[in-house]
């Protein structure tokens, strides 16, 4: 009868039929037993998957031995009945396959493989011709809970409730990759087999710019490699030179001082806006907006309680003993904003190497992303976050930690 359903229902019997998305914010139930998602009910035993224990599943109908289920990636079969709960708790059933399942060295994370390839593409659907809707980073973990055991399946990696779908291949995820590992591949074709050797060497780069270290060395490993080589996304030199200034960065105290010198304060509409001076009266001055709250502001223990923003700028006020005063939250340079650091004055028209150049010491960055972010430290319980798009100053922001 379940046969008959499936076939009415469109539903080709092809390792293909199955690739639909589920319905964004639908709830699902969840297996209390790892298994096998089969093709067909009762009499085949094709297998299209293997599931872990407390996988999402959403049943479609059912007979006495088996559900019909849909999986997260959208895969539609049969698994063997068993009980089916409304909650997870983080639990794992016996002889629970670690090839597939592998919860980490302490055996309780999620079940989970790494990014093995650079700037993969992440799909809204499960499909290659999906819109892709980011790129993965090289070494990204991710939580897996269907594994599909056919050519060129689809594992789900979004939110729980599919309303920001993402989907990547299963045949670019495996184990967690080393700098020490990828080193020795990358020396052990190095000179043999060129397509192999860089390959491995934009990993070996990849995965410096990611752990923050021995970058000097990836760098010029990667410049000897690709000797010859036009790569209008990469400037190897420029990056050396950043990988210089990173190991100049000063001890904590020296640092702090060498923050508190460079005497940080804003420029808008020739007003100068130290930060956590700024008054009430400036904004009216300025005719900057009032609101009562900012979409998607992190709750750090630090709450304003009220904010002033313009297209570009968000002011963020608070009252501390009867004063009330105000800090830079987020600045964008598209309108005569400013931002003053020592002698320098940034703006829109601003060059990234000169940043680099005059305060590469201090920066930690994410320089794999784009565009470029760039990280100088405040204090012990924020950061202050410098965004350049095309070489040239975008935003400001300022961030404490949660």
């Amino acid at each position: 009868m379940l046969n008959k359903i499936l076939l009415a229902a469109g539903v080709f019997q092809c390792c293909f039929y199955n690739i639909i998305a589920q319905n964004p914010g639908q709830h699902p139930v969840y297996t209390s037993e790892w298994g096998h998602l089969y093709r067909e009910n009762e009499k085949s035993k094709d297998i299209l998957g293997i599931f872990s224990t407390e996988a999402p599943v959403y049943v479609l109908d059912s007979t006495q031995t088996q559900y019909k289920v849909q999986v997260s990636n959208g895969d539609i079969g049969f698994i063997d009945r068993q009980p089916l709960q409304k909650s997870m708790r983080g639990k794992k059933s016996a002889g629970e396959p670690a090839q597939y399942f592998y919860r980490g060295k302490e055996g309780y994370q999620c079940p989970h493989f790494y990014v093995q390839v650079s700037e993969l593409r992440v799909r809204k659907e499960p499909t290659t011709e999906s819109i892709p809707v980011r790129r993965a980073a090289l070494n990204e973990l991710v939580c897996i809970d269907y594994v599909p055991l056919y050519e060129d399946g689809w594992i789900y990696m979004g939110d729980h409730f599919h309303e920001n779908p993402e989907y990547i291949q299963m045949k670019y995820l495996g184990t967690e990759l080393t700098y020490e590992k990828v080193l020795k591949d990358y020396l052990a074709v190095k000179g043999k087999d060129r397509e192999k050797e860089l390959a491995q060497v934009g990993r070996l780069r990849e995965l410096a710019w990611i752990e923050d270290k021995n970058l000097k060395q990836a760098l010029q490993y990667w410049k000897e490699s690709n000797t010859g080589i036009e790569n209008p996304k990469i400037d190897i030199d420029f990056e050396l030179l950043l990988a210089d200034q990173f190991a100049k960065k000063p001890k904590t105290e020296a640092y702090e001082k060498k923050v508190k010198e460079l005497n940080m304060h804003f420029i808008w509409k020739e007003t100068i806006l130290f930060d956590g001076k700024i008054t009430d009266a400036q904004m009216k001055q300025l005719q900057m907006q009032k609101v009562k709250d900012i979409p998607n502001t992190p709750e750090c223990g630090w709450e304003p309680q009220y904010f002033y923003r313009t297209p570009n700028i968000i002011i963020a006020f608070e009252e501390y003993k009867g004063k009330v005063s105000g800090s830079i939250y987020k600045m964008s340079f598209t309108n005569g904003e400013t931002i003053v650091l020592g002698n320098e004055r940034m703006d829109s028209h601003y060059d990234e190497k000169n940043f680099v150049t005059r305060f590469g010491d201090m920066l930690s960055a994410r320089w794999i992303s784009s565009p470029h972010e760039y990280h100088i430290q405040n204090g012990d319980a924020g950061l202050f976050i410098f965004t350049f798009k095309d070489g040239k100053l975008f935003s400001y922001e300022c961030m404490y930690y949660c």
